[in-house]
């Protein structure tokens, strides 16, 4: 490093070592010569300071080189030269071969008022005179950027001038730039043109965006207080600390904790400021906090960038100039800038930083004492300055982390202390609890994120991944999850610095738990999304994440996000790119995959499975040709994807559309033929289950045709339509958004539905008083169930409507909440609130065209209510209630309409004396989240898991006889109604032994017999027949009793038991009839129009019952004598 400080001094000098006294400075052991023209009274100012202190100044000036190096730490300066004192011809020469950003300082004390014609006053070569200086040489001389301090009175009229010089040279610049575009160029490659030559001499930035300093403004002197230094605006930016030290203790209006400080104290406060563990070094770091924090609450967020984060030096500098505006301005100077800054003096931080410098001054006599007597590092009690800042910033967390919306957020007001809580970073002692609270901020969502970054969050958590402290683990990786998953840009410097070693060591780490391990994983697949160098350095981790994928679990619900982000960093690892799906092939990575694709009981991950092998199958139709194992890897994945074309999410089967869509296009050996009725398109691929062969493109088809999700449809037909048509998925880019959204802190991988209904979210106070009050509303229903004297006041209606043309083919009433739902057979969903007469609330279209309603459930229904639909074409959709938005849907019976079998080998039954549909039966079973399915024409009954969305497995009824009711109940028990008058019970929890009840000697009528199968309030089955007749059933010992029910000739269109009050309803060709479950009747309403009765339910707590009738009309029948309370 090349250092020179140069003092040019006259020919003319005298001896000014006696009159310096040695102790002021202990080094100075040479004769100095002193500069006769520095007595020189000059133009402006009048001479006032005494020889011995003017020498003093004087001095002080000659070490601006040392104080400027100890701006913001020497080691940044290593290419900077100072010339001080230099004459003009010298500082032109050597300003005209710099190619770098000069810093220009300008100490002119007592030199004559800058001209107003832009010129400002410098030595000569012998420094004789003072001669002019024009400022727009100056900028000519040094080029751009440059940083210009003016330390001189009337500072403000050179900034003014200069930035009229600065304009007008960018004027000059501007027309250079556009006379040189004009020129015409030779056609020659050969020849070239003057202009071309002049181009690479034109700056390529304008002196208009240099940086000023200026230490008063138009009007105004410098202060002249013999008791602070000549420069002291100088001194306010380059040895901050100590002025602000001797500034404190000369305020006589402030009371101190420790009055008898003086400034000979001052100057030996021990330590450095770069050794923050010092007590100079502790008050640099608290100043460094407080003047950015200042800074950063009061600039707007692009001028902070530049002047705080941009630059080192330019940092340093505008740090050092908020205090140079505090302490200037109490003695009359008002500091100038450009970029023209609002007034910061009067921030109320600056009163922090003051309660720090006199905590500090009120130790100080006692560690001067402790140096005195020799003690090299002397003891003193830390500043509690960031412990109490992290408190406040502690404190607006828990104000404002529970806000919710988007605009809620956007609307907040940042908080004060975050730049403080990235100085904390660098203190081993607060660390923990600076991340801690750092990552409780960055949970709150992208608007705290992109908050932290533009404070300057990155450096400091990216020089953290070279910490070894476990602790800090789960704070850096949800930290770094946070970031990555808005900024991606990271990336790079991550993988330079060798940050991904960090994640890579989380991730292998067993004794971490499976959240961070997950975030781990999270980052490492954020490292190789489309960036080929992460992809190439994390190439050898593949073999570790296939191990984790390997390893054996029972508990799929602690380990999901873990197996979710570990599948997806496959899939992003090899994605466009050869190396790693060759390395996928000796590992036999998409072996593992496939198994988790069809087992896995998440749906995300099952999705992630069927992405990563999309990507494998992709990035195979990128490159050369593939070897032989390569392309039968491929094709056993394409037989896995068609597998599960009929999985319980739409998530996993839209990954798997489009994982086979890359696949056909892979493997192009296809003929298409395509018409307005039929498609037709075979290939060589196919798969065989049970042996039965299907092509990939009829499985489309049978997608295109069947599915329930109208996305998969259109997403089917487009495949179908255009092979050669790019298809994208958003389903990665859909997983790293929970990362954007807040409170993943608490949250991980819970139902699918779950996640397909938004993200989850902390309530604030009015859902939680909702949620109270429902909880409430919900226990005093349960409490106080009907009783069989609450339905003796059935006999009179409370109203009678036509509500539509269609008619009513499933209707439920809410348990909790005032209104029904009415399916009728044009497919929609009709919502009717009713407090006396029914009154429309939505209309939702459901059932696609060609199909029928036939089950209707509530989910959920006591907190957030979603409602479950079924159709005669075994599709279930499930809708969420508020918003009416489609969240799952699958085919519950995909066996009777493709030909991909499961283990058992089912038959269909066929009726020829039947014209009419086959029936779709469902039973929600909200204990254990289960839905039980069967259908009038197959001789099995499939369990799916609503919450892994997928099917469990399936169970034959052992009877030729079609299903016709299903009712489960908490213990895992099913019971089925059967076309042959039977009912079948089944313990779920015993797939190969299901228990059976033996028909009845006497069985109901055969065919389509029971109609309706509920258990009542003692847990025995009741059931009722076609005819009328009513049987109970015992789960337990298999035997069932007929009850004494008067035997009717009168077909049965409707009934309905209700759960808690003993009480059943059917309804006749002329009658409502009303009766106990002992078969005892309570009343009867006569009226022909039950003839036309398509349906009827009761309330499952309230004596209410609606009945719906084949005209589109609706009756509602209550109980109570006060039809209010309903």
């Amino acid at each position: 490093m090349k250092r020179k400080q140069q003092i040019f001094l006259p020919d003319t000098i005298i001896d000014t070592y006696a009159a310096f006294p040695e102790a002021f400075y202990p080094n100075m052991k040479v004769l100095l010569k002193f500069c006769t023209t520095l007595l020189m009274t000059t133009v402006t100012i009048e001479q006032t300071f005494s020889v011995l202190k003017l020498l003093k100044t004087y001095l002080r000036s000659t070490m601006l080189e040392t104080r400027l190096h100890g701006l913001a730490m020497i080691y940044i300066y290593r290419d900077l030269v100072l010339n001080i004192d230099v004459g003009i011809d010298e500082f032109g020469k050597s300003n005209r071969q710099l190619e770098e950003r000069i810093l220009f300082h300008y100490n002119g004390h007592g030199v004559p008022r800058p001209t107003a014609n832009g010129e400002i006053w410098v030595f000569n070569k012998n420094f004789t005179q003072y001669i002019p200086l024009s400022l727009y040489d100056l900028q000519k001389w040094m080029s751009s950027p440059s940083i210009y301090v003016f330390d001189c009175s009337h500072a403000g009229v050179v900034l003014n001038l200069f930035v009229k010089f600065a304009e007008q040279i960018d004027k000059e610049l501007e027309e250079a730039r556009r006379n040189l575009a004009q020129t015409s160029f030779p056609s020659s490659s050969t020849n070239v043109h003057p202009a071309a030559q002049i181009a690479p001499l034109l700056p390529t930035s304008s002196p208009i965006h240099d940086i000023l300093l200026g230490a008063c403004s138009e009007n105004e002197l410098l202060p002249m207080n013999p008791e602070l230094p000549a420069d002291l605006f100088t001194s306010c930016l380059t040895t901050p600390i100590r002025i602000a030290l001797r500034w404190y203790v000369l305020q006589k209006n402030i009371s101190r904790l420790n009055p008898n400080i003086d400034q000979e104290m001052i100057d030996k406060i021990p330590g450095t400021v770069t050794d923050r563990k010092s007590m100079l070094g502790e008050l640099n770091w608290i100043f460094t906090a407080v003047t950015d924090t200042i800074a950063w609450n009061s600039l707007p967020k692009d001028t902070f960038q530049r002047l705080f984060r941009q630059d080192l030096l330019v940092a340093s500098l505008f740090r050092n100039f908020l205090l140079a505006e505090r302490i200037m301005r109490s003695y009359g100077c008002h500091v100038c800038s450009r970029p023209t800054l609002p007034p910061m003096f009067e921030h109320r931080l600056w009163n922090a930083w003051d309660m720090a410098l006199d905590l500090c001054l009120k130790q100080l006599p006692s560690v001067l004492k402790q140096t005195e007597s020799g003690i090299r590092e002397p003891v003193y009690e830390p500043s509690s300055f960031f412990a109490d800042q992290l408190t406040a910033f502690s404190v607006w967390l828990g104000e404002n982390s529970l806000l919710t919306t988007t605009v809620e957020k956007e609307q907040l007001k940042q908080p004060e202390q975050l730049p403080i809580v990235l100085q904390v970073l660098l203190s081993q002692s607060h660390r923990q609890r600076a991340l801690d609270l750092l990552a409780r901020f960055l949970d709150i969502g992208t608007w705290a994120v992109h908050l932290a970054l533009s404070v300057g969050i990155f450096p400091y958590v990216l020089r953290l991944l070279q910490a070894t402290s476990d602790d800090l683990r789960p704070y850096l990786v949800f930290i770094w999850a946070k970031i990555l998953a808005v900024d991606r840009a990271c990336q790079i410097d991550i993988i330079r610095e060798k940050g991904h070693e960090y994640f890579i060591s989380t991730l292998t780490d067993a004794r971490s738990s499976n959240g961070v391990r997950a975030l781990a994983a999270f980052n490492l697949t954020c490292l190789v999304d489309n960036y080929t160098k992460g992809q190439d350095e994390l190439l050898p981790v593949m073999s570790r994440v296939l191990d984790i994928l390997n390893t054996p679990t029972t508990y799929f619900h602690e380990t999901s996000a873990l197996f979710l982000w570990s599948t997806l960093f496959l899939g992003q690892a090899w994605r466009l790119n050869a190396n790693a799906c060759e390395k996928a092939v000796l590992i036999r990575a998409p072996d593992t995959l496939q198994s988790l694709l069809t087992t896995h009981d998440t749906p995300e991950v099952r999705a992630a499975c069927a992405y990563a092998l999309g990507t494998y199958l992709s990035s195979s139709t990128s490159g050369n040709e593939l070897s032989e194992r390569r392309s039968e890897q491929s094709k056993e994945a394409a037989i896995a994807l068609i597998r599960c074309l009929h999985d319980g999410s739409p998530l996993v089967r839209q990954e798997v559309l489009v994982a086979l869509h890359h696949f056909l296009n892979l493997f192009p050996q296809t003929t298409t033929t395509t018409t307005t009725t039929t498609t037709t398109t075979t290939t060589t691929a196919t798969t065989n289950t049970s042996g039965t062969n299907i092509t990939i493109t009829e499985a489309i088809q049978t997608v295109a045709s069947s599915d329930p999700s109208y996305e998969m449809v259109q997403l089917s037909e487009k495949i179908l339509t255009n092979l050669q048509q790019p298809i994208s998925t958003t389903f990665f880019h859909w997983c790293c958004s929970r990362f954007r959204v807040s409170n993943t802190i608490t949250r991980d991988l819970g139902s699918g539905i779950a996640q397909q209904r938004g993200a989850s979210y902390i309530e604030d106070e009015n859902d939680f008083f909702a949620r109270s009050n429902r909880y409430w509303r919900n226990h005093c229903i349960r409490s106080n169930p009907s009783r069989l004297a609450d339905f003796q006041h059935m006999r009179e209606t409370i109203f009678t409507n036509r509500i539509s043309n269609a008619t009513p083919l499933v209707l439920r009433l809410h348990p909790y909440e005032n209104y029904l739902v009415v399916a009728n057979s044009s497919g929609n969903l009709n919502f009717y609130e009713f407090d006396g007469s029914p009154r429309s609330k939505s209309i939702l279209k459901v059932g696609s065209i060609g199909s029928t309603i036939n089950t209707l459930d509530f989910i959920n229904a006591h907190d957030r209510t979603l409602i479950c639909v079924g159709t005669d074409t075994s599709a279930i959709r499930i809708f969420d209630e508020s918003t009416q938005r489609l969240i799952s849907s699958w085919i519950a019976l995909y066996d009777q309409y493709t030909h991909i079998h499961s283990s058992h080998h089912h038959r269909s039954i066929s009726n020829p004396t039947s014209t009419s549909q086959p029936k779709f039966v469902v039973d929600w079973n909200q204990q254990l989240c289960r839905i039980y399915t069967s259908s009038s024409n197959i001789d099995y009954i499939s369990l799916w898991d609503v919450e892994r969305e997928r099917r469990l497995y399936t169970m034959d009824t052992g009877t030729s006889g079609g299903v016709y009711c299903l009712v489960s109940d908490s213990n895992g028990y099913c019971a089925a109604g059967m076309g042959d008058g039977t009912v079948r019970c089944f313990d779920t929890r015993s797939r190969e032994n299901p228990i059976g009840i033996s028909p009845s000697p006497t069985p109901l009528n055969r065919h389509s017999s029971i109609i309706t199968l509920k258990s009542d309030i003692n847990n025995r089955l009741l059931s009722i027949s076609n005819m009328g007749q009513l049987r109970r059933w015992d789960t337990e010992t298999g035997i069932s009793a007929e009850l004494p029910v008067p035997q009717t000739s009168q077909h049965i269109s409707a009934a309905d038991i209700h759960s808690t009050g003993n009480v059943l309803s059917l309804a006749t060709a002329n009658a409502l009839q009303f009766k106990t479950c002992f078969g005892d009747l309570l009343f009867d309403i006569k009226n022909s129009k039950f003839a036309q009765t398509s349906c009827l339910s009761f309330h499952q707590y309230r004596p209410l019952l609606a009945v719906g009738f084949k005209d589109g009309s609706l009756s509602m029948f209550n109980g109570k004598t006060n039809s209010s309370t309903v």
